[in-house]
C-alpha cells in the first residue's frame, strides 16, 4: 500500500482589508436609499399603505404618502403625475385633473396618466 502526504501549500497575496460602504436594506423593504425618500430605514411600510416602500418607488408612488400607493389595475402610471399643475380646459392647457374609479374601483387621477394619450368613456361629464 502506498500511501502520499501532500504538504498544504499557503500563500500570501498581501491583500489589504478596506473598508467598503455599501448600503444595505436592512427593513428589506426593496429601497436602498432610505434617507433619499425620507421613509423609516427600520420599517418596510414607513406610510402604513400595506405597500412596501421600495414597491411604491418603483411604481412612481410617495413612500411617505398613506393616499398614494402602486396602481393594482396594471396600467402604468407615470412619476410626472405629482408635478403636473391644470392650467384650463381650451386648446393647448393642461386640463385641470380629476379622479374617476376604474374597473376596479380604484380611483384614478386624470394627471396620473401624464405624458400619455387617453381615451375617456363614459357618461355624466359636464
Amino acid at each position: 500500500m502506498l500511501r502520499l502526504i501532500a504538504p498544504a501549500l499557503v500563500l500570501s497575496s498581501g491583500c489589504v482589508v478596506s473598508d467598503v460602504d455599501i448600503p444595505f436594506d436592512f427593513d428589506e423593504d426593496g429601497l436602498l436609499l432610505e434617507d433619499q425618500w425620507g421613509t423609516d430605514p427600520d420599517d418596510p411600510d414607513s406610510d402604513g399603505d400595506g405597500h412596501l416602500d421600495g414597491a411604491e418607488v418603483d411604481a412612481g408612488a410617495d413612500p411617505m404618502d398613506s393616499d398614494d400607493h402602486p396602481y393594482i389595475g396594471g396600467w402604468e402610471l407615470d412619476s410626472c403625475r405629482h408635478d403636473i399643475e391644470g392650467t384650463g380646459y381650451d386648446v393647448g392647457d393642461i386640463a385641470m385633473d380629476f379622479r374617476i374609479p376604474d374597473q376596479h374601483g380604484e380611483a384614478l387621477s386624470l394627471h396620473d396618466f401624464c405624458g400619455k394619450a387617453i381615451l375617456i368613456e363614459g357618461s355624466g361629464f359636464t
